[in-house]
């Protein structure tokens, strides 16, 4: 039987080409703007350098790039599903950013030297990974001491109205939009599909308090965790002792 990173794997190559329109169907186009509070939250200037830890098709890795580019600065964005990687590249290079390496490899285990960068970012990544500590300490390792981990990912909303009509647009709704925008099947009777196994996915991820211990215990400080858009995503902070 495959292990999940092999299923994630083939699940992302399977909807690659239509991510990005259902990431901004699908979040009523709130993911840029989760984005670029996560990039904020680096606090990094031009000329300085970040890694993007699960980089899909390039959003993130492109927002970076817009924070460090001006002074030659540089961003390396790394992936395990080749198809993403392949969409990521066509993306940068219709925009004319050269600033960006993509590079093909596992969240934990990152093809990258120790303390090379001012920040690691990964969005909407960490709760697809085999093991959260593994890929934290990795994201932690990379960075320079004085550097910032930032996670960005999808969480329930805390309040009990909120959460109520939250659950049932995705536990219901998104799975079968998702389902028909992509092509790919989203009936259980089948198996479910990618957009079934996303609230899955955030359902059995770590809470926000579990977070935050997680990357307390590989050794980062100062740990932050900030609630966006009424808590249905979270960005956790952390700096690099």
């Amino acid at each position: 039987m495959p292990d999940k990173d092999q299923c994630v794997r083939d699940m992302f190559a399977s909807i690659a080409p239509r991510y990005d329109l259902l990431n901004s169907l699908l979040s009523f186009n709130m993911h840029r703007y989760w984005r670029r509070f996560a990039v904020r939250a680096c606090e990094l200037r031009p000329g300085d350098s970040a890694i993007d830890v699960g980089v899909g098709t390039g959003d993130l890795a492109i927002e970076l790039a817009r924070a460090v580019a001006a002074a030659g600065g540089r961003v390396v964005g790394v992936d395990f599903c080749r198809p993403m990687l392949d969409i990521a590249a066509e993306k940068l290079a219709r925009r004319g950013i050269g600033c960006v390496r993509l590079l093909e490899g596992n969240a934990e285990a990152l093809p990258v030297p120790s303390d090379s960068f001012q920040a690691a970012t990964t969005g909407f990544t960490l709760r697809n990974v085999s093991n959260i500590e593994s890929a934290l300490a990795e994201m932690a390792r990379v960075v320079a001491p004085g550097g910032r981990v930032v996670v960005l990912e999808l969480a329930r909303p805390q309040g009990p109205v909120f959460r109520r009509i939250y659950d049932a647009y995705f536990h219901r709704v998104l799975p079968r939009i998702g389902g028909v925008v992509s092509g790919a099947s989203s009936s259980r009777d089948r198996g479910g599909g990618p957009y079934d196994y996303l609230p899955a996915s955030v359902a059995s991820f770590a809470s926000r308090e579990e977070l935050k211990a997680a990357m307390e215990k590989v050794g980062l400080s100062d740990v932050r965790v900030h609630d966006l858009t009424a808590g249905i995503v979270t960005v956790h902070t952390g700096i690099k002792v």
